[in-house]
């Protein structure tokens, strides 16, 4: 069962996604139900702040914060990643630079495209050699999000840590495209609107998910499509 956080009746375009890649979903902001199930996902559209803020507002940093450190599956996809780094920088017309602290699973700065004369659309990926859901994949994803982490600041030569495996645009410059992190997965692209590459590489998610039976379908009236 994957959760996705959402209110229900929403995110219908991920669900057929998920639904499509072999998962059972269900759509919700019930604690609970995001800490049970056997995987997660959390999306963002265009605004990075929009999606702190809404993960706040859902109490999600929490429940990903708990899941991550339990060893489950959590996926974050589009604008939502540069959530997960240190701080998210925008421009304010008054005030200027205004850099908002996130939630520091990697440290770094996530900023927005513009400042390096970069706009959101469609890329190809510069996939890592470690990377188990992304690597060989062929085609262009599509990018909505306004800001990108054009830096890796993680210490990759921590002996007891297994590195993260660092997927990047091919674009000058060149600004993180996924990250997959044990059960951390974040891609900055959006799935649903990269075609075939967007569903080959969610089929290779749920495909990697553990099926526990912590939550059923039947235990939630949120519970989308025909499970």
């Amino acid at each position: 069962m994957v959760a996705v956080l959402g209110e229900p009746g929403t995110r219908g375009a991920l669900v057929k996604l998920l639904q499509d890649a072999g998962a059972e979903v269900i759509v919700t902001a019930v604690p609970d139900q995001l800490r049970e199930a056997d995987g997660m996902v959390v999306t963002g559209g265009a605004s990075s702040l929009e999606a702190y803020e809404d993960l706040k507002a859902k109490d999600a940093e929490r429940v990903i914060g708990r899941r991550v450190a339990g060893g489950r599956p959590v996926l974050v996809a589009g604008a939502a990643l540069s959530c997960l780094f240190d701080s998210v920088t925008v421009e304010h017309p008054q005030m200027g630079q205004v850099q908002v602290q996130c939630m520091g699973e990697w440290p770094g700065e996530s900023v927005e495209l513009s400042t390096r004369d970069l706009v959101p659309g469609v890329s190809a990926l510069r996939s890592s050699s470690d990377s188990v859901l992304l690597k060989d994949l062929e085609g262009e994803a599509h990018f909505k999000s306004e800001h990108g982490v054009f830096e890796w600041a993680f210490d990759q030569s921590i002996e007891y840590i297994a590195p993260p495996a660092v997927t990047w645009t091919v674009t000058e410059p060149a600004y993180i495209a996924a990250v997959e992190n044990g059960p951390l997965t974040a891609v900055q692209f959006c799935p649903v609107g990269s075609g075939e590459l967007g569903a080959e590489f969610m089929r290779r998610w749920v495909a990697s998910l553990t099926v526990t039976g912590r939550l059923f379908s039947g235990d939630s009236a949120t519970a989308a499509g025909g499970n």
